[in-house]
């Protein structure tokens, strides 16, 4: 149904406002909500269903022009006298919205066009702006917000959209332009979706008090935390100015550290990450042509125009539904992402691989599950969650891919390393619901919420211009014993070369947690790194058998493990998943064992590099999640254990009191034959 924007309009601004204060939200769409048809939410009187969507411009809106505010001229320097000139900052911007037209998959183009002189912040204005003025209490580095329709709507000839007693529509055209020459754009006459973007600017910070300095020369990337590059941090935010919410994504191999443009954050103080983000990654790319693919029209923005290439004759999508094992329920705003085999050698990626895989892997696609809406209220305007029944509709998903063999991995929006709240509405409805608990796995030939052997990824072929279907994904249910709580530091970083980081599950743990017949699928290492641009490798990540010795330290086999693995590549703030190759077979052997008194004490052991110095401008080895605040209040929100231990040679283990090492043992029952 189309609602007359003149006898809507109130209601649609008040709502709209609402949702543009909401958390920042490629990986798939930022999301507003879609309110046509006013239907009543069943049982709550006064509240409307809110389909929760995607946004983007209308195909009338391409290209889509900028202006660059030109009263604070040259740019601001937040650490010292300007040296940025506005016409280099202006250059830069352009450069930057240019790498996402050369996408010869996507018809989405957008320009700098002019300036505007607005002395005051951005706003819903009917004009795209380019600022480095900010609010006082703005403390990001830079931002996009977008203004959309939240209802489909019939514009018609002299509507104000933006309420500024200017007509901001005309039947005289049809394409968005500035018809009448007063700065702003006038869009055509017609019918136009909910989520159709109608304003976007995008605003940098150079506060003295917060903001940055901003360079534009990749000689100008140092380690200075509030000095960023220009280019990386205008390729990010121009991402979101066209509709594509942050990634997971911050680690795309195992050989590149580096993360996706649209991965939330920016490592400062690593010129190598900062200068990264000016090279869109696969991902951005698949999306940008997703949401706008070229050759879908025979005229217009999505008519081939010379070198482009037809979105269906490169790219395919991966389609299915993800489900959450252990609520058994749809599953909202999990990311799923598709992985390809880069066989040139056996080395490992991110611990993300079955152990019989070889060869580098990457993320080429990700995308999120889950159709979702929300509850408006016709009285203030609030969003409200009612049930996962009512919010959560299904667990859909879809992964832009070029044509090829990919595995599928599903990993929850858990915090680490982004939270539900910095992707989407569809997230955050999935956090609060208690959705994303659960463990990384691979889509596999037995797909089910008990598996065998999670970490065998099924390959998945796609073809150009098709949709490979029905790649449906269940969490699987484990047990997995962790002896730590939240985490409350990284560490660390004085750690010599080489040395040894071991958690302790005594026998009698874990045959207390251990089902009858169950499976050791795997390990989970808390790992960072400082250095964004570095990957976290480890020398070996080791699970193996010990004893403890009457003063409290251990001697472990480390010559007989039960499973290691050289080389482990570790996530970059995230738990790092390894996968057993015989998991049935390894948990029969470890309880057999300690029913003969054989095994007293497992232990799970990461082993650092031995070679120096470490990789990245800060030269710090790679990292690990500790829980404890030795000294410091609130308390911990878990007792230190005392199950953590480090060795330099590996000949003696010694206990560490201070701190619990966020390392976990999986555990499951056996699947049913």
């Amino acid at each position: 149904m189309k609602t007359p924007l003149r006898t809507r309009f109130a209601l649609l601004l008040a709502i709209l406002s609402l949702t543009l204060s909401s958390p920042g939200f490629a990986g798939g769409p930022l999301e507003t909500i879609d309110i046509t048809g006013l239907e009543p939410v069943p049982g709550l009187p006064g509240f409307i269903v809110a389909r929760v969507i995607g946004i983007r411009w209308d195909e009338r809106a391409i290209p889509v022009p900028y202006r660059v505010n030109s009263t604070l001229a040259p740019v601001p320097n937040a650490l010292g006298p300007a040296f940025l000139s506005l016409a280099d900052a202006t250059v830069t911007f352009q450069e930057s919205f240019e790498r996402w037209n050369r996408i010869r998959t996507s018809f989405i183009e957008m320009n700098v066009v002019g300036t505007v002189a607005n002395p005051g912040r951005i706003g819903f204005d009917q004009v795209n702006e380019l600022s480095f003025r900010t609010a006082s209490g703005f403390g990001a580095i830079a931002s996009s917000p977008s203004t959309t329709f939240i209802i489909d709507v019939e514009l018609l000839d002299g509507d104000d959209i933006d309420g500024d007693g200017d007509g901001d529509v005309s039947a005289a055209i049809l394409r968005a332009s500035d018809f009448d020459g007063d700065g702003d754009t006038e869009f055509p006459a017609g019918s136009y979706k909910a989520g159709t973007i109608l304003d976007n600017d995008v605003q940098f910070n150079t506060k003295a008090s917060n903001g940055f300095r901003f360079t534009v020369e990749e000689a100008q990337a140092d380690t200075v935390t509030r000095s960023v590059d220009l280019m990386g941090v205008a390729m990010h935010e121009f991402g979101h100015s066209f509709g594509l919410s942050h990634v997971l994504n911050n680690q795309k191999s195992d050989r590149d550290g580096t993360g996706a443009t649209m991965f939330p954050f920016i490592d400062t103080g690593d010129p190598a990450s900062e200068l990264a983000l000016r090279t869109l990654d696969s991902d951005e790319m698949a999306w940008a042509s997703y949401f706008y693919p070229e050759g879908t029209a025979k005229k217009g923005p999505a008519a081939l125009q010379r070198g482009d290439v037809p979105f269906k004759h490169r790219y395919g999508v991966i389609s299915g539904e993800a489900r959450h094992g252990v609520l058994d329920q749809p599953l909202a705003g999990a990311s799923l992402h598709a992985v390809v085999d880069d066989d040139d050698d056996d080395d490992r990626h991110r611990g993300q691989h079955d152990a019989d895989d070889e060869g580098h892997q990457k993320v080429v696609a990700s995308g999120f599950s889950g159709t979702t809406r929300l509850a408006a209220s016709l009285a203030t305007g609030g969003l409200f969650l009612v049930s996962p029944a009512f919010n959560i509709v299904d667990g859909r998903y879809s992964i832009p891919v070029p044509a090829g063999d990919y595995r599928v991995g599903i990993e929850p929006v858990d915090g680490q390393p982004v939270s539900a709240g910095s992707i989407s509405f569809t997230a955050q409805i999935g956090a609060i619901f208690g959705q994303q608990a659960f463990n990384e796995e691979f889509y596999g030939s037995r797909e089910g919420d008990v598996e065998r052997r999670p970490g065998f990824g099924r390959r998945v072929h796609v073809r150009a211009g098709h949709t490979r279907g029905g790649i449906d994904i269940v969490t699987n249910r484990t047990v997995n014993i962790n002896n730590f709580g939240t985490r409350d530091f990284v560490g660390f970083t004085g750690a010599t070369p080489g040395q040894y980081y071991a958690v302790r599950v005594p026998a009698v743990q874990f045959s207390a947690a251990n089902p009858p017949g169950g499976l050791v699928h795997g390990a989970l290492f808390d790992t960072f790194v400082l250095d964004a641009s570095v990957v976290p490798r480890f020398a070996e990540a080791t699970f193996t058998t010990g004893e403890l010795a009457p003063d409290g330290t251990a001697t472990l086999d480390l010559d007989d493990p039960l499973a290691s693995e050289w080389r482990f590549v570790g996530q970059d703030n995230d738990f790092a998943p390894w996968f057993f190759e015989n998991p049935g077979e390894l948990g029969r052997r470890i309880q057999r064992r300690i029913d003969r008194g054989k095994i007293t004490d497992l232990f799970l052991v990461l082993r650092l590099p031995q070679t120096t110095p470490f990789p990245g401008v800060s030269a710090i080895p790679p990292l690990i999640g500790l829980d404890g605040r030795p000294g410091l209040t609130p308390p911990n929100d878990v007792p230190i254990f005392g199950l953590s231990y480090l060795s330099a040679d590996g000949a003696s283990f010694t206990r560490v009191t201070t701190f619990n090492f966020r390392f976990s043992l999986v555990l499951s029952e056996p699947p049913t034959p």
